[in-house]
């Protein structure tokens, strides 16, 4: 299995909903550049990783959100939604670059249709037993959730802010002024999952932006007005 086209969305449908009311209210958009994604991808593999960390980023926004760490009701298609990408097997819509175990083979990294499963509590063992309640049967957070997620899930070693933010945002509008760059990535990152006044994010990100990677970080999107070929001028190229 070849490994999927990452690349920003190209059509306004690709995007999600309020970034096409954005376009479409004429707001000047950037999105990701194909080459940011893919270097981020890159970066996330070179990483082990556990397969439950994006169920943990999750429940620990609902709990940052909710201002508790108990009674936590998961909306599993919310991590779908980061995850899902075409190119992969029609049972395997979810592409996670990154594993807990060396891969191999590319076709590791896709993932199945059932989320809710694989994040359901019988499958949370004993490395990611701390996200769930002292009977087993449901989600909490421990104090002390950002440190064991470091230990359990992360092996210790802090995953590059910039790598998770370039694939998980991969489908993002920004809109800010100028050309943007990491700053820019990184602000949106931590405001889109909660890291903002929290000290999580030192926790388990690493903040330095990577000096292997020298490219544009954003670029405009296609379909907004004066950033692209009118119809007229596409036609007249015929």
């Amino acid at each position: 299995m070849t490994e999927p086209e990452e690349k920003p969305p190209l059509e306004i449908d690709d995007l999600p909903e309020q970034a096409q009311q954005r376009v479409a209210g004429g707001e000047s958009v950037r999105v990701l550049t194909r080459e940011a994604v893919k270097a981020g991808i890159r970066a996330l593999k070179r990483q082990r990783i556990h397969e439950h960390f994006p169920a943990y980023l999750h429940l620990r926004k609902l709990a940052a959100a909710s201002g508790s760490l108990t009674d936590l009701s998961p909306e599993w298609k919310d991590v779908s939604d980061l995850l899902r990408m075409p190119g992969g097997p029609p049972t395997k819509p979810h592409y996670r670059p990154f594993s807990s175990v060396n891969r191999k083979d590319e076709s590791g990294y896709w993932y199945n249709k059932n989320l809710a499963g694989s994040y359901a509590p019988k499958s949370m063992r004993a490395t990611s037993a701390f996200m769930l309640n002292t009977n087993g049967d449901g989600y909490e957070l421990p104090v002390d959730h950002a440190q064991q997620a470091l230990e359990r899930l992360l092996k210790g070693r802090k995953v590059p802010a910039w790598a998770l933010a370039a694939y998980y945002l991969r489908n993002h509008a920004f809109i800010f002024e100028g050309d943007g760059g990491y700053n820019e990535l990184i602000s949106a990152f931590t405001k889109e999952f909660g890291f903002e006044e929290d000290t999580d994010f030192q926790v388990l990100f690493e903040d330095e932006e990577p000096a292997q990677f020298s490219g544009d970080w954003f670029e405009p999107f296609p379909h907004v007005a004066g950033q692209g070929n009118s119809p007229e001028e596409e036609d007249s190229d015929g």
